[in-house]
């Protein structure tokens, strides 16, 4: 199955005082929390929601989403009150910790923008088979730098990866899983994809804490390598219905994406159908 390349540039990312306020307090209105920090020592965290390929655009923050994909210590200063960052430090085979990957933690490590490092998109044990320990280093260097504040991240495609990257060999705090159930094999939406791939992470030692969703908003109907179809409003709330049942309270969870790609398009920026569903989801939990 043909796998999807999640990071491209970063770019710079403002967002308007007022267009934030007012989805503030609609949060406020529907779940008595601003979604930013605590109300108060006995509140849960705040629920964390990731997009990335913003490629500049602000709207996603109004929807919700509240971690923004950056990979420049400038840009950080630019996002909202509420916003978070997953900053880039990725490498399709990691590589283990180097000088430059240390400076550059060192400098964000006490960063509040700062609440994960996206280590690695996809690696494959196949191709890469010093992965789990170039990545141990750098999951540990982070552990240590930031004294456990900030997270370790990846994303894992194949089943056959699920063992050798999971935590206990990686050491990365988050796992997340990108079953994409709707394509032209499945122009239904293969629900049990996600069922499927969440049991074989649990059953190759990735705790259930550790798992982050990652939910399909794109398709490859405008693309030359037509495979995977955009979700229909109804197909994408089933679809977080079952990651819901499935892993209930993520630590963040993963829309993948925003902005076009030549591998993705379209995406969410093309759907408000879609983006009704994510902004309804992520206020209600339905």
């Amino acid at each position: 199955m043909p796998a999807i390349p999640t990071h491209l540039s970063r770019t710079k990312i403002a967002l308007g005082a007022g267009l934030f306020g007012l989805v503030a307090s609609f949060v406020v209105a529907v779940t008595g929390t601003s979604g930013g920090a605590r109300a108060d020592a006995q509140s849960p965290a705040p629920a964390r929601h990731f997009i990335a390929n913003l490629k500049g655009a602000t709207t996603p923050f109004a929807l919700g989403y509240n971690l923004a994909d950056k990979s420049s210590v400038s840009s950080l200063s630019l996002l909202p009150a509420a916003v978070q960052s997953v900053f880039w430090l990725g490498q399709k085979c990691p590589k283990p910790a180097d000088s430059t990957f240390k400076a550059t933690v060192d400098a964000l490590a006490s960063n509040p923008k700062v609440f994960a490092y996206y280590l690695s998109d996809e690696p494959h044990i196949g191709d890469c088979p010093g992965g789990p320990a170039a990545l141990r280093s750098r999951a540990d260097y982070i552990r240590a730098a930031s004294h456990g504040r900030q997270k370790s991240f990846v994303v894992l495609s194949k089943v056959t990866d699920y063992k050798p990257f999971a935590p206990a060999s990686s050491h990365v705090d988050l796992v997340g899983l990108d079953p994409y159930p709707c394509s032209t094999a499945h122009p239904q939406c293969d629900l049990g994809k996600i069922g499927e791939k969440v049991s074989a992470a649990r059953s190759a030692g990735v705790p259930p804490a550790a798992i982050v969703p990652v939910y399909q908003a794109f398709g490859q109907e405008r693309t030359t390598s037509h495979y995977y179809n955009q979700p229909t409003a109804s197909q994408e709330h089933a679809m977080l219905m079952e990651w819901k049942r499935l892993v209930p309270a993520p630590v963040m969870d993963y829309t993948y994406g925003w902005s076009n790609q030549s591998s993705a398009a379209p995406t969410l920026v093309d759907s408000p159908a879609l983006q009704k569903v994510f902004a309804t989801f992520f206020a209600t939990g339905n």
